[in-house]
């Protein structure tokens, strides 16, 4: 499939790895198009959403085949898993991916399965939660898990490590709040007891706040990235609790200024993160799963974006999971979306037709090469 921006690579900041089982039914192909997991959903209305459809016709251009659910499935399971890996990489012309390790570990291939399986550079990228997940059942009390966090986040940090991850948005909100020892204290004996009876998901704001900012002082030190999750995402997020302008207090701490933070995904509230990278130095937007999940929309909101954030400060990536369909997809439905916004803003005077390719060349690669320093530290 032609793209506009053909010639630009995509250096892909936000996207996680492949399933170990790629999708053998249409059933599981269908669940890799959506965010719920509610099989009504799946069966019923993802056929129907403009993003499968379209991610079809597609796809069955890239295949070579009809542009239905059968036809797509059977051509893709025709070829060996590490071929098509490696066509729709370079078809998407992805120069690179910084992948978070940190989802459903046991079902998604490992850090060395997938640099063996992308014909690019894979960049680790650190999941907060999923580490403090890891650590809380072994810790004695709430001042021993947190240096056990914090060295490891030291150790990942001097090592092999791109940028550090938060979900936090998706668990208890991006207002993040202060808490004594006395409050940590009961609140870590009561969700280890929890950690320890089989629970498996990390809930607790005291621990997750506290968690975090330590974090962020590491990251700051070191001149780290943190993306940070906003906006829409996990089927199981509170809308209300995820609009970025709840981390003002973070984003304003001086201690913490050191941090640049990428705002991922961000709609419905695109313009607020916009205003929040407009304003504050070490903040930035993108807009992956915006694309190509919102399907046409994904056009609007780029260029609600870039109404208040600079061009230096949008990142497009594709947030893809599971296949390598989805970052394909991303892709080049990004390049398109670029395109289509740039047309819509052309119109109305505020990018001229020599602006479009730096620009372009700026959302999918420059700024988030120079963001994560790729290429400066090898």
């Amino acid at each position: 499939m032609a793209s506009p921006f053909a010639g630009v690579p995509l250096l892909d900041q936000h996207a996680h790895s492949l399933l170990r089982r790629q999708p053998a039914t249409v059933h599981e192909y269908r669940a890799c198009f959506t965010e719920s997991f509610a099989p009504e959903i799946i069966d019923r209305h993802v056929p129907w959403s403009l993003f499968y459809r379209r991610a079809l016709r597609d796809l069955a251009v890239f295949f070579e085949c009809a542009p239905t659910e059968d036809a797509v499935l059977d051509a893709r399971t025709r070829r060996p898993f590490d071929r098509l890996v490696a066509e729709m990489f370079a078809d998407a012309g992805i120069a690179g991916v910084l992948a978070d390790l940190g989802l459903r570990v046991d079902d998604y291939v490992d850090l060395s399965g997938l640099r063996a399986l992308l014909p690019c550079p894979v960049f680790p990228v650190l999941r907060l939660e999923t580490l403090a997940e890891r650590l809380i059942g072994d810790a004695s009390d709430w001042p021993d898990l947190e240096a056990r966090f914090a060295a490891e986040v030291e150790t990942a940090a001097a090592g092999d490590l791109w940028a550090l991850k938060t979900i936090i948005a998706y668990r208890t909100g991006l207002v993040i709040d202060r808490w004594d020892a006395d409050q940590l204290g009961r609140a870590f004996r009561a969700t280890r007891d929890e950690f320890r009876a089989g629970r498996r998901r990390l809930q607790c704001k005291p621990i997750l706040d506290t968690l975090l900012r330590r974090a962020l002082e590491i990251a700051a030190r070191r001149r780290l990235p943190v993306q940070v999750h906003a906006g829409f995402g996990d089927h199981d997020l509170d809308l209300r609790l995820v609009n970025p302008v709840g981390l003002r207090p973070i984003i304003e701490d001086p201690a913490l200024r050191g941090a640049p933070l990428v705002l991922l995904h961000c709609h419905p509230y695109v313009s607020e993160a916009a205003w929040l990278a407009a304003i504050y130095p070490h903040i930035y937007i993108d807009l992956s799963l915006t694309i190509p999940f919102l399907a046409h929309r994904a056009a609007d909101e780029i260029a609600d974006a870039l109404a208040a954030a600079p061009a230096t400060k949008v990142l497009l990536a594709t947030d893809a999971f599971s296949i390598p369909e989805l970052f394909w997809l991303g892709a080049h439905h990004a390049r398109q979306a670029l395109h289509t916004a740039g047309d819509a803003l052309e119109a109305r005077g505020y990018l001229p037709s020599a602006d479009r390719l730096p620009l372009a060349r700026r959302l999918l690669h420059d700024n988030a090469a120079e963001l994560y320093e790729i290429g400066q530290r090898r």
